[in-house]
């Protein structure tokens, strides 16, 4: 089966390969292999991806703090890069060399027939960045991972969607498998979170009516299902006014005035028994003697 290219990459040469320094040439990643070419195509190098030991991208910058002649080959040759164990390879003539730019190298260490092996590739900054690491290591890591089709056994690529043997798919996309799962974990979430919200905002205008009206949790309860039918909500006071309300709907009859987003002047009545005679609003009844009227 035909590679399946991953990314490419247009970089320039700097050792490791039968090419000048500093010549252009493309990086290729594929599902089996690193491929690099010369502007024209050509191949100049393919590594299977299970010969690679190691890879790294380190900035010039980098290099200089680590002191250049420390890197140098007339010192030490192959040099160890942080606790990954990279090997560098001699980047000849870093010491003296002069960039117009700050650039990051691509080090490759891989085995041929037993040898170790590393070539240097490098490019401007940003080129080489976090995806092109993180697609090169995980092709790298499935490599190395003995895949097998489901159906026949036989060895697969991981970038495989159809087994070679037996033809039948092996690597079903769960992209919308996973976005589908995390639209119904946000949707729940989201519902969760409702309730939650509903819930504080129920409990919070049940002690405003029962603080204000003096009665216990279940009364308080039938006064707020009240509102709630004529859609009034988001209560923030409650207080009575005996001067001007008392009475005004019958002998022992009492009137609070209702404080929420639309209004400070939502007008209450509640019998002697505290049960909801009327609500008014703008010379409007809302409810009145168990109706719902109107709502807002």
């Amino acid at each position: 089966m035909k590679d399946k290219v991953l990314f490419v990459k247009d970089l320039k040469h700097y050792e490791g390969l039968e090419l000048k320094e500093d010549m252009n040439c493309k990086f290729i990643l594929t599902n089996f292999r690193i491929r690099i070419c010369d502007i024209k195509n050509r191949e100049l190098k393919s590594i299977d991806l299970k010969d690679i030991v190691n890879v790294g991208i380190i900035s010039d910058k980098e290099l200089i703090e680590k002191d250049r002649n420390v890197i140098a080959r007339g010192v030490i040759g192959n040099v160890l890069f942080g606790g990954a164990g990279l090997v560098l390879g001699g980047l000849s003539g870093l010491q003296t060399k002069k960039k117009e730019q700050i650039v990051d190298y691509l080090i490759i260490n891989y085995k041929e027939n037993g040898e170790d092996k590393v070539i240097n590739l490098y490019a401007k900054e940003f080129v080489l960045n976090d995806m092109v690491m993180k697609k090169l290591n995980y092709a790298i890591e499935m490599s190395k991972k003995d895949l097998r089709c489901p159906h026949c056994n036989a060895e697969i690529n991981f970038e495989y969607v159809r087994c070679p043997k037996c033809g039948k798919k092996v690597n079903k996309s769960n992209k919308g498998k996973k976005i589908l799962i995390g639209f119904i974990i946000f949707v729940v979430i989201v519902a969760f979170m409702q309730i939650i919200r509903v819930e504080n905002m129920g409990n919070k205008e049940l002690d405003i009516i029962m603080n204000a009206i003096s009665v216990e949790s279940e009364k308080a309860e039938e006064i707020n299902n009240i509102f709630e039918e004529i859609g009034l909500d988001n209560i923030k006071e409650i207080k009575a006014d005996s001067e001007s309300l008392d009475g005004f709907e019958g002998v022992g009859s009492k009137g609070y005035r209702i404080k929420n987003d639309i209004s400070d002047n939502i007008i209450l009545y509640l019998d002697s028994e505290n049960n909801v005679i009327c609500i008014r609003y703008a010379d409007k009844d809302y409810y009145r003697n168990g109706e719902v009227i109107n709502k807002f």
